[in-house]
């Protein structure tokens, strides 16, 4: 059985934004509680230039309950492992607004420049069964 800690996760939509007159696509996957961090894999897209796809892994290191992350709100500091360029790592902070407004910010830092998008989220429970 799932602690409590386990139980729920976060669902982030697809979001965009922009790098001077180039879109800029997020996808995250869902994001769960794993050893204390919010773990999930990210793909970002940049169609004008597609040499700056990147895809890897999101950590977020995790001191409350996703439940009431929701429902407070808040805000992690964590880091994107690429898996396209390997060894590349950019800080990452997600603001979480409470259930009410149900947004998400998530500011990526690379080496040259802060890519900011928003988003919205739901929470889900996970299943007992993996």
């Amino acid at each position: 059985m799932a602690s409590e800690w386990e139980s729920f996760a976060f669902r982030i939509e697809d979001s965009r934004s922009f790098v001077g007159i180039a879109p800029v696509y997020l996808s995250v996957s869902k994001l769960e509680p794993k050893d204390g961090k919010l773990v999930g894999t990210y793909s970002i897209r940049v169609p004008l230039k597609s040499s700056k796809n990147d895809k890897g892994i999101i950590v977020l290191p995790l001191d409350v309950r996703v439940s009431d992350l929701g429902a407070k709100g808040g805000v992690l500091r964590g880091k994107a492992h690429s898996q396209t360029d390997e060894g590349v790592v950019s800080d990452i902070v997600c603001v979480i607004l409470p259930e009410k407004d149900q947004a998400i910010k998530l500011a990526i830092t690379t080496k040259k420049r802060t890519i900011n998008f928003e988003s919205r989220y739901s929470i889900i429970e996970l299943s007992q069964d993996g």
